[in-house]
């Protein structure tokens, strides 16, 4: 038997899984395609199997629907919850990284928040890390940050994963962000969220406004 293959046979399962885990439960199937980036059929056909082999529950009636976690599954017990968990603390090791080296750069402290995201076409995904800084942070110094965070993460990783600095200010009009993301979910690795972010700078419609309400923590 191949048990891990009943639940990560395909992306489409391991996305909604996923995304369900770190997002929440009691979550609709249409957020969960939203935050997973699945195809909509795809996420429904995964939702289904995974409903089948009782790792998630459904309640709900009529096309309201929210998913839940099966938390007394073996398979969730011995595969799925170690193998998020163990996503959750690389994550903190990467942020915990990024945050000691900035400690050698002039007010690296003023770094808000570091966003995860992964650009998908035709098959191939990037990875990719934005790190935004407030107004003090020198505009000069943004690729040096950037070289360094993608030595630091490469030496973590073994991977080469895409990292961009912002500051605050280029939210504000938002179209570095979305050239940058292309319009991928933002994941939250440290620091504030995008939809507080948007909040205090007065973004209430937009593009921009859609790409940062759109995500969630995995920290």
């Amino acid at each position: 038997m191949k048990l891990a293959n009943l639940i990560f046979s395909t992306n489409a399962k391991i996305d909604a899984l996923r995304t369900i885990y770190f997002a929440g439960e009691g979550i609709s199937g249409r957020r969960i395609s939203l935050l997973g980036e699945i195809n909509p059929r795809s996420c429904q056909l995964a939702l289904q199997e995974l409903i089948k082999l009782g790792v998630l529950s459904r309640d709900g009636t009529g096309k309201a629907h929210k998913f839940y976690l099966n938390r007394t599954h073996p398979l969730y017990e011995e595969l799925l919850m170690p193998m998020f968990e163990g996503e959750r603390k690389l994550y903190r090791k990467i942020g915990e990284r990024i945050i000691e080296l900035l400690q050698t750069v002039e007010n690296g402290d003023s770094l808000i928040s570091i966003w995860g995201y992964e650009k998908r076409a035709k098959g191939s995904r990037t990875q990719g890390l934005i790190l935004l800084f407030g107004r003090e942070f020198d505009r000069k110094n943004l690729k040096k940050v950037e070289k360094k965070v993608i030595k630091s993460v490469l030496d973590t990783l073994s991977t080469n994963i895409e990292t961009k600095a912002i500051l605050l200010n280029d939210l504000v009009k938002g179209e570095k962000l979305r050239k940058i993301t292309q319009g991928a979910v933002l994941r939250v690795i440290f620091g504030e969220k995008p939809g507080n972010i948007a909040e205090d700078l007065g973004i209430k419609k937009g593009p921009i406004r859609l790409l940062l309400s759109t995500s969630f923590s995995v920290f």
